[in-house]
């Protein structure tokens, strides 16, 4: 049954596509101010359908799908309306009507890290990022704001996020970043950057300071953080350094237990397998072959927890 299942679903989605009203376009400049992706709802429905017939079928919970009907108040949020002044709010309908319940100790925030969190959560199999829900999923990567003329899209150009605080993007992804935070339970994983000279680790501003910590419900339990560094690279911040104080002492006022972890084995693991070459990857690895000295005594603080070993 399941093979004619995918073969309805697959029929659905064709006459949902040839049915889209977008414009065909390119987009004029890539590189600076891009302007609403081309065939976006080509891309919107065409996700939709795909999360609903092959995506994360056994790490998250479905969602009663209705592509066009989340297509129309996707766009209602924001076509016909300046792209600064495009409020949160405006995307309520839609962020309910594809809202769909988390898995308990599995949430993972990021950032500064979208590949390298993106690579820990393994597609929602090991930890489960916003991308990985069916509104992060629709909405990643792609470009929209609007404008009140016809087509109520700007295909030429969209403002940065930097240009007006209320730009379209920036309100969708403060409203999706609300919702998810307030459907975490139990443990709950963040994952930053140590190695970055322009940014700290942790930033009040960011999307993680201003929409999700503030909106974690008592459904959890703790706040489990990873700080990455880049191999080779000066480690700016460590665990209880920095900023990373200011992030303990915001998540222990909220009433969580608090934890940090600097580069445990599962994140270098996964730079070692991008640069192998890298000095610190070729030390743990004449480690292992016993060319190095074992270390001995008791694990200290910012070891890798058995879980991340």
């Amino acid at each position: 049954m399941y093979p004619l299942r995918k073969a309805v679903h697959l029929v659905e989605l064709l006459s949902v596509l040839a049915l889209c009203a977008c414009p065909v376009t390119s987009q004029y400049d890539p590189e600076s101010h891009r302007g609403t992706t081309g065939n976006i709802c080509h891309v919107f429905k065409g996700r939709c359908w795909d999360y609903e017939v092959t995506r994360y079928l056994t790490d998250l919970p479905r969602v009663e799908t209705n592509c066009g009907k989340l297509w129309k108040l996707f766009t209602k949020a924001f076509s016909y309306k300046s792209p600064c002044d495009v409020q949160l709010e405006n995307y309520q309908p839609f962020l309910e009507a594809a809202s769909q319940n988390l898995p308990e100790n599995k949430v993972l925030f990021w950032s500064g890290v979208f590949s390298l969190a993106h690579k820990l959560g393994n597609d929602g199999q090991e930890y489960v990022t916003l991308e990985d829900t069916l509104v992060g999923y629709l909405a990643n990567s792609i470009t929209w704001c609007g404008q009140s003329s016809e087509p109520g899209m700007n295909y030429t150009r969209c403002p940065s996020w930097d240009d007006c605080p209320l730009e379209a993007a920036e309100s969708f992804w403060a409203g999706a970043s609300t919702a998810f935070a307030r459907g975490a339970r139990g443990q709950v994983l963040l994952m930053l950057d140590g190695s970055n000279p322009a940014k700290p680790a942790y930033r009040r501003d960011s999307f993680f300071g201003k929409y999700e910590l503030p909106n974690l419900s008592q459904d959890v339990t703790s706040v489990y953080v990873i700080v990455s560094h880049v191999l080779d690279k000066p480690k700016l911040e460590l665990c209880g350094s920095g900023s990373l104080q200011s992030l303990e002492a915001d998540v222990i006022e909220r009433g969580f237990f608090y934890t940090c972890v600097d580069d445990p084995l599962a994140v270098r693991h996964l730079l070692c397998s991008q640069n192998p070459q890298s000095r610190e990857c070729q030390a743990i690895l004449r480690h292992r072959q016993g060319e190095l000295p074992t270390r001995d005594g008791p694990r200290v603080l910012n070891d890798a927890p058995d879980r991340f070993s």
